[in-house]
Order: C-alpha cells, then structure tokens, then sequence
C-alpha cells in the first residue's frame, strides 16, 4: 500500500514537534553560558589573547593584554577542562570553574591550577567580571582569591558601574512607567464647576447688624 503524500497540514504538526522538542530541551542563556565559557577558556588555551579579550567588559581589555604580555612565552597550557559551570538567570549571574594543565618553558613539570571564574549577563551576552585561582598551583595569570584582581573590576563594580544592579531595573522601571502615565486634563462641565467649588476661598461672613459696616453712607 502506498503511503498518502504529505499535506501541508502534515508539514505543520512536524513543525510543531519539532519546535516543541527544541523548546523544551534547549536554553538560550545557558547556551551563551557555555560558549561563553568554552570560548574564552580555549582562546587562553591558544594564546590566543585579543579574542580572549572580547570576552571582557571593554575597560578590562587593555589591562588583560597588558598582563599576558608580561608573561609572554613563559606559561604553556597544555590542556584545559571545564569541571563546574552555574547559572542564576534571576541576577544574571554565572560561576565556571576551569581545571588548568600547564607549565613553563624552562621548566617542563606538569602543574595543575584550578580557576573560578564569574560571568555576567549584560546586553544579551556574558561577560567575564573575576578570575580568580581557587586550588592547585599558584599561577601568575590568575588572581589570588584575597588579592585585588590585576584588570578585571570585579563584580559589584561592574554591575554598579553598568547599572545593571537589580535595584537599579527598578528605579528605570518605575521612572519609565512614571513617564507613560497620562497628564492630568482639567475637569469640565459638572465636575469642573465642582472642583471650582472645591478650590475657591469659604465666603465671608456677614457683618452683624448695626455695626458701621452696614451703615449707609
């Protein structure tokens, strides 16, 4: 028996299941998350610095070449690997965790060197605010967790700075709702004779009789 051709009502449904399916597995922010991440963390693996850089907020870029320059050839990263990778999509805020193989070319013992790093949503995409060396070997690249950070401005100051602190969408919402709110139009007919009422000054009251005020000229 030969199958019926396809209809386009046919066509459809398979859109739609396969929209469904990819609704439901797939996650947009945790995707850039990821690329992210994997990103800037294969770009260090190359040496690959300026591609690197782009993924910084643009006032740590400078200072990021600055300081891998200093290290030049020194540090050669063998291998890399992703060990932790955490999103909180109400603040924006992501942790990664990289597991760091390297050595240096005078000395050619493997060391390892663990990373956390934390990321920021801003402007449809993540940017890396603190790197910080968290276990295994000391490395020159990488901040100490209780030092400040050689070129990144760290988180609170970058989303104070960005104003994308979530006490500052609030203030923006309630001034462009502020801003929406129609102006107040003076009443008419009834109303406006009721407001007039409202406003005007309480009469005087009468003099009492016989007093001057009442006499005739």
């Amino acid at each position: 028996m030969v199958d019926p051709a396809p209809t386009p009502r046919m066509f459809i449904l398979i859109a739609a299941g396969i929209c469904v399916t990819s609704c439901a597995t797939g996650d947009g922010m945790q995707e850039k998350l990821r690329d992210a991440s994997s990103g800037y963390n294969r770009s260090v693996r190359w040496s690959d610095f300026d591609r690197a850089a782009g993924f910084l907020p643009g006032t740590s870029q400078p200072g990021f070449l600055t300081h891998h320059d200093e290290i030049g050839d020194k540090l050669v990263i063998v291998d890399y690997e992703l060990t932790r990778l955490d999103l909180d999509k109400s603040t924006g805020i992501a942790a990664s965790r990289a597991e760091i193989v390297w050595h240096t070319d005078r000395r050619l013992i493997l060391e390892t060197t663990t990373v956390d790093q934390l990321w920021q949503w801003h402007e449809g995409r993540f940017l890396l605010v603190d790197e910080r060396r968290s276990s295994g070997t000391p490395l020159a690249a990488f901040a100490e967790a209780d030092q400040p950070h050689p070129y990144l401005p760290g988180l609170e100051e970058y989303r104070r700075d960005n104003a994308i602190d979530s006490d500052d969408k609030k203030k923006r919402l309630s001034r462009r709702q502020t801003r929406r709110k129609p102006a107040r139009t003076a009443p008419t007919g009834a109303a406006s004779a009721a407001a007039m009422a409202l406003d005007a000054p309480a009469p005087a009251s009468p003099p009492p009789r016989g007093s001057d005020a009442t006499a005739a000229p």
